[in-house]
C-alpha cells in the first residue's frame, strides 16, 4: 500500500516535469489513432484503398515518428526516475534523447516482450498481465547497465522472481485504472481528436506511478 501512495506523490510532485517529457509522444499517438479513426467506419474495400491512397504516406511518417518517440520514452522515463530520485537535474529533452541512445536495444526487447505477452493474453488476459509485470524491468538494465535485448529479459524475470505476485496486482490495478478512465472519457466525450488525446493521456498518466513502482524496485537490489 506504501509503494501505491508514494508512487501517486512522487508523480504529482513531478506532473509537470512528466507532462513535459510525454507531451511530443501524446501529441504524436493521438494523431495516428485520429487518422486511423476513420477506417472503423469503412466496409468497403475500395473505400478502404482510397482513404489509404489518399493518407498512407502521412499516417506512415506520423506512425514511425510515434514509434521512436515511444521508445525514446521508455528509456527517458528510467533515466528521469533516477536524476529526480538522486536530486539531479535533467531536461525532458534530455532524458527523450538518453532514451533514444538506446533504441535499438529497448525496441527490440520491447518486440519480443509485446510477443510472448499477447500469448499471455490470448489465454486469459491475467498471464499477459503476468508476464508484463515479471518483464518491467528491461529497460533498466539497458539504460543503466548497458545490458543486450535477451540479457535485460532475462535480468528482469531472474530479479522479479519473487515479487511476482506483488508487480502482478500493482499492474492490473493500473491497468484496470486505465480501462475504467478510458470507457468514461468515451462515453462522455464525442468522438475525435479531444476522445482520442485524452485516451492517451490517461495511459501515460497511469504509467508514470506505475514506472516508479517499477523503479524502486530495481533500486532496492543496486542498493543490496
Amino acid at each position: 500500500m506504501n509503494q501505491f501512495k508514494n508512487s501517486w506523490e512522487f508523480a504529482f510532485s513531478n506532473w509537470k516535469y512528466f507532462l513535459a517529457l510525454g507531451l511530443p509522444v501524446i501529441a504524436a499517438e493521438s494523431l495516428v489513432a485520429f487518422l486511423i479513426l476513420p477506417l472503423e467506419e469503412m466496409t468497403q474495400p475500395e473505400d478502404l484503398f482510397d482513404y489509404a491512397k489518399s493518407n498512407g504516406l502521412i499516417i506512415g511518417l506520423i506512425s514511425i515518428t510515434s514509434l521512436v518517440l515511444q521508445i525514446a520514452l521508455i528509456g527517458g522515463l528510467w533515466v528521469s526516475y533516477m536524476a529526480i530520485d538522486s536530486k539531479q537535474d535533467i531536461s525532458p529533452i534530455s532524458a527523450l534523447q538518453a532514451g533514444l541512445t538506446k533504441f535499438f536495444p529497448i525496441l527490440g526487447a520491447y518486440i519480443l516482450i509485446i510477443i510472448v505477452s499477447t500469448f499471455g493474453f490470448i489465454l486469459l488476459i491475467l498471464p499477459g498481465i503476468y508476464l508484463l509485470a515479471r518483464f518491467s524491468l528491461f529497460a533498466a538494465h539497458i539504460m543503466f547497465e548497458d545490458s543486450k535485448v535477451f540479457e535485460s529479459i532475462s535480468a528482469s524475470w531472474e530479479k522479479t522472481d519473487e515479487h511476482g505476485s506483488r508487480l502482478f496486482v500493482f499492474t492490473l490495478v493500473f491497468g484496470l485504472l486505465i480501462l475504467i478512465g478510458v470507457l468514461i472519457i468515451t462515453a462522455v466525450v464525442p468522438d475525435g481528436y479531444a476522445q482520442t488525446a485524452i485516451n492517451v493521456t490517461i495511459e501515460y498518466a497511469m504509467t508514470i506511478p506505475l514506472g516508479y513502482i517499477y523503479f524502486t524496485l530495481y533500486k532496492s537490489f543496486k542498493n543490496k
